[in-house]
């Protein structure tokens, strides 16, 4: 058997084996660069809440259709069989299974998302400073480096030198509104009410970000919250970029500096 693309992703990252659906489910609803990485490890680290992970991309998909392959080519069938066989493995003992999907993969799923884990409880993850999260977001396309823990992935040497580009982050602020588009639409469909949380408010209080989502998936807390482990990747460049984006709008007039929301 080929050696998965993400550790995390082995046998050895399962949790007990789980017979029958886990009695708590949930999607942390996300968008490329909210801080997503960083919350799945703080809950998974608790051994409370599952290990929502981002299951539907294809890195993801690929190692476990390597570890248990499947015969049916029938799209609805094969991402339901997917699902039931990552709840015998990633729910952990106290019966909690969660997943992590970006509003991309939502759109391309054969199953409607509430359907396929039957009405789970939906965590969504924002981030106020979208220039700060475009700028992340095309630094990590452009050196391939998008998650640094140094524990179970191996902290990534950049695969090339990154190149400020004013066209390239706009159009990544264009792609997160429509991640925030298609989330906001999704829960407006299902008349959906679920637990918001901020990527600035959990680097301020990460304890209260974390006992928040435990409390609303009605799971007791730890005694105490663990390190996530992941380390967080803005720096020298991500302050430059910032500088030049905001000089590039002011000289261009496309109003493109007007990237943050309000927490209401």
């Amino acid at each position: 058997m080929v050696a998965p693309f993400f550790r995390t992703n082995s046998r050895e990252f399962d949790f007990p084996p789980f017979a029958g659906l886990p009695p708590i489910r949930y999607v942390l609803a996300a968008a490329p660069r909210s801080g997503s990485n960083m919350l799945v490890r703080a809950l998974w680290h608790t051994g409370r809440a599952g290990f929502a992970d981002g299951y539907l991309t294809d890195t993801h998909v690929l190692d476990y259709f390597e570890r248990w392959g499947f015969d049916t080519a029938d799209p609805a069938a094969l991402v339901k069989g997917y699902i039931a066989k990552l709840m015998t493995c990633r729910t952990s003992p106290n019966g909690v299974f969660g997943i992590k999907v970006h509003g991309e993969h939502l759109q391309g799923l054969e199953v409607d998302l509430d359907e396929l884990l039957m009405s789970p409880r939906y965590i969504w993850l924002r981030r106020r400073d979208r220039l700060r999260q475009a700028i992340s977001y095309v630094l990590a396309r452009q050196t391939g480096v998008w998650i640094v823990d140094g524990i179970y992935l191996s902290t990534s040497r950049a695969l090339s030198e990154p190149q400020y580009d004013y066209a390239e982050i706009r159009r990544h602020l264009q792609h997160l509104d429509g991640e925030t588009r298609v989330w906001q639409q999704y829960f407006d469909r299902h008349e959906l009410v679920p637990h918001v949380i901020f990527y600035e408010d959990m680097l301020a209080d990460y304890p209260r970000t974390v006992l928040g989502c435990l409390r609303y998936l009605g799971v007791d807390p730890p005694d105490s919250l663990p390190d996530p482990g992941i380390k967080r990747q803005s720096g020298e460049i991500t302050e430059r970029w910032l500088d030049m984006f905001e000089q590039d709008s002011a000289r261009y007039g496309d109003g493109a500096a007007i990237v943050k929301e309000s927490s209401s």
